[in-house]
């Protein structure tokens, strides 16, 4: 073997040892809510707890690219433990279908957790959303070690809990595709942060009665469906949150013709003791979990 030969190999294995390390010693914990890359409202969190790699939802087609290059500047090693989707809409899982369509090998994704209902369901309660549903069931055998959650499953991805609170369920088909939305309590370094999805005023009402304790006193909330027309004010009341999470474009922040029931949510927001609002017209936000 030739000496260059040699040290081309020895500075591929320093190199790779060093990733590895980069990734085992990483002592980073935080939670980073990702602004729209097109007119589009969205959803996509990354959180990085001590060298895990989680991701919530992700956005639509349009932000895949944006969100896979965030994935390998925060992962350290391009691996995401755990891929967990609310429901089916393409505004929360277009992302990650056109990712896994793709056959791109930029990073690996360990496992997805979700709970979608039939394409007869949908077909039947949210017609205009079935290509949605279609586009992402398509692509989820691509994962090996896909997780079906069921109601109160505890999972455990490195140092991070997560209790998956409220569940799809076929009996409610008022708001049907919203309302199918996957309720997810994670417990990152004794933080508490819910995410609602897009979760309606029936939906609300169900993951009170299922785990109202357990919904009490968060110290993160997402604002359910991108803070309009989501869960009722009592919800966001027994939340009690200390932060406010805002999949919230600019347009809908502003709500400047009023279409939208933003303006009301702020409204029950401003009632509670909520130390700061962080909302994704502003920006990439990175919130430290220390």
């Amino acid at each position: 073997m030739s000496k260059l030969l040699k040290w081309m190999l020895s500075l591929s294995l320093i190199a790779l040892l060093a990733g590895c390390r980069s990734k085992e010693n990483s002592d980073e914990i935080a939670i980073y809510q990702l602004p729209n890359q097109s007119y589009s409202q969205m959803m996509s969190y990354i959180i990085e707890s001590n060298g895990t790699t989680i991701v919530i939802d992700g956005g639509t087609i349009d932000d895949e690219d944006y969100l896979v290059e965030k994935i390998k500047e925060i992962s350290g090693d391009n691996i995401v433990e755990g891929w967990f989707l609310t429901h089916y809409h393409k505004d929360h899982t277009g992302a990650l279908a056109q990712y896994l369509e793709s056959d791109k090998a930029d990073i690996e994704i360990k496992k997805i957790f979700y709970n979608f209902p039939e394409e007869t369901w949908v077909s039947e309660y949210e017609p205009n959303r079935l290509l949605d549903i279609k586009q992402i069931d398509a692509q989820l055998y691509k994962i090996k070690e896909n997780v079906v959650v069921e109601l109160n499953m505890n999972i455990n991805l490195g140092d991070v809990v997560v209790d998956v609170l409220r569940t799809y369920n076929p009996e409610i088909i008022q708001n049907a595709g919203n309302n199918s939305s996957s309720v997810y309590k994670f417990v990152v370094n004794e933080k508490e942060i819910l995410f609602l999805g897009d979760l309606g005023v029936e939906g609300g009402v169900e993951l009170m009665e299922l785990n109202g304790e357990a919904i009490k006193n968060m110290d993160y909330v997402q604002m359910a469906h991108h803070g309009q027309a989501g869960v009722s004010e009592n919800v966001y009341s027994l939340i009690n949150p200390s932060y406010c999470l805002w999949p919230t474009t600019d347009w809908l922040w502003k709500n400047e013709d009023g279409a939208y029931q933003t303006d009301e949510t702020k409204s029950w927001i401003n009632k509670l003791n909520v130390k700061e609002n962080y909302v994704a017209k502003d920006g990439l936000i990175r919130i430290d979990l220390k």
